[in-house]
């Protein structure tokens, strides 16, 4: 990394990390303060701050007479050696403080609160081993605050009504199950899901249910996550009445206006839906920041053994976000702040910073589990762990039960 010193117009030290400001070029510590000040959460047991710098946000949390632990993660000696120069009256030298390194040491509670400026994501490089870590957090950190007071809303209206719950499957299902997203790639393969409908479960994600009801699938289940309004689209004019799982937290007009058999769903990470399940002895799933990495967690509940992914592109190959008659679909108008990535079929496609993060999150996935996961998505980003498999692979797993790869 490369780390360079400047003064501030207000006569302070600022840094550079890679090239990128960790502080403001005009009034670095007033900023850290106010940064701080507007994240900090009063309630936790301990505070992670990731990012060393000068010291600044460290500071400021410190002047805020927080009581709780506070560990400062800091990415090489450089960092360290920089901030100790700059500071050397010791002003941090507490118990209360902990500056470590390796993340094995930070003795963490569950209730932390992990402080990660937008800076620190920009700066450090896309092949830092803590950058997809970093990015999932923050983004995740930046959904919740938007919709927080939607989601307790929503959390206190669905609890009110008459649900069933999920019940852990204790026994393996003998059945392949197909996870249906909007991508691009499913206006391709969702007629393999019309040929085989018979022979598989489908659950599909709201943004994808009226795709699969034009060419006349119907799927075992459909699955909502998001706190919006705009989903109720989602469902307007379908007249499908089969199984619905829901989060919680997911909109409660949108839950309201459904008139087939619904459960409700508990998340891990969020504090009411945790509370709630504990009481009531009930399971919590991942929701792993999108409606489709949801409805994984709720097959592998359900104790699917082999799951196939369809239209999870992850990425994009042309210019269409979504797939032929979905609410959601859009146009991409511009690439300026998209990414390029390997696709399954070794070429170079697009993606988003949000679509990494639920990358990540199957990548991590896939890897602790011993559920088998295929992809139909030849032009969707290329998971590790999950092979790409085309029409007769997808009629091998289901009529003799094959393992494709050998």
């Amino acid at each position: 990394m490369d780390w360079r010193i400047e003064n501030a117009k207000d006569g302070n030290l600022t840094v550079k990390m890679n090239n990128h400001y960790l502080y403001s070029k005009y009034f670095p510590y007033k900023d850290a303060c106010k940064w701080i000040r507007s994240e900090v959460d009063r309630t936790v047991s301990v505070y992670c701050l990731i990012g060393l710098g000068l010291g600044y946000h460290l500071k400021a949390l410190l002047e805020l007479k927080v009581k709780q632990p506070i560990y400062v993660y800091y990415f090489e000696e450089e960092e360290y050696n920089l901030f100790l120069e700059n500071n050397k009256d010791d002003w941090w030298d507490t118990p209360q403080v902990k500056i470590v390194h390796d993340l094995k040491n930070l003795n963490l509670a569950e209730d932390v609160q992990l402080l990660i400026p937008n800076s620190i994501v920009k700066a450090i490089s896309i092949d830092h081993p803590l950058h997809s870590i970093l990015e999932v957090i923050k983004i995740n950190t930046i959904s919740y605050k938007k919709t927080s007071a939607k989601m307790e809303q929503n959390f206190i209206e669905n609890n009110k009504k008459k649900n069933k719950f999920l019940k852990r499957t204790q026994y393996t299902q003998t059945r392949l199950a197909c996870l249906v997203a909007a991508g691009p790639s499913l206006d391709e393969t969702v007629y393999w899901l019309k040929e085989q409908q018979k022979n598989v479960d489908i659950y599909v994600v709201g943004a994808a249910l009226k795709v699969l009801i034009q060419h006349g699938i119907v799927p075992k289940a459909v699955v909502l996550s998001d706190a919006a309004d705009g989903t109720i689209h989602q469902f307007s004019n379908t007249k499908y009445c089969g199984d619905l799982y829901y989060l919680c937290t997911a909109n409660y007009k949108t839950v309201d206006t459904y008139r087939g058999p619904r459960t409700i769903l508990f998340q891990r990470g969020y504090q009411q839906a945790e509370q709630y399940a504990k009481k009531n002895n009930l399971p919590l799933v991942e929701t792993g920041g999108s409606v489709a990495t949801t409805t994984f967690s709720l097959l592998e509940h359900l104790n699917y053994s082999t799951i196939v992914l369809f239209g999870q592109d992850l990425g994009f190959s042309g210019t269409a976000t979504h797939a032929e008659g979905s609410p959601s679909k859009n146009e991409i108008t511009s690439v300026e702040f998209l990414r390029e990535v390997e696709a399954n079929d070794g070429t170079m496609v697009y993606t988003t910073s949000m679509f990494q993060s639920f990358w990540y999150w199957y990548k991590e996935k896939v890897k602790s589990q011993n559920i088998k996961v295929y992809n139909t998505a030849l032009k969707g980003v290329k998971i590790p762990g999950v092979p790409n498999i085309v029409l007769e692979e997808f009629r091998k797993l289901i009529y003799k039960g094959e393992n494709i790869n050998g």
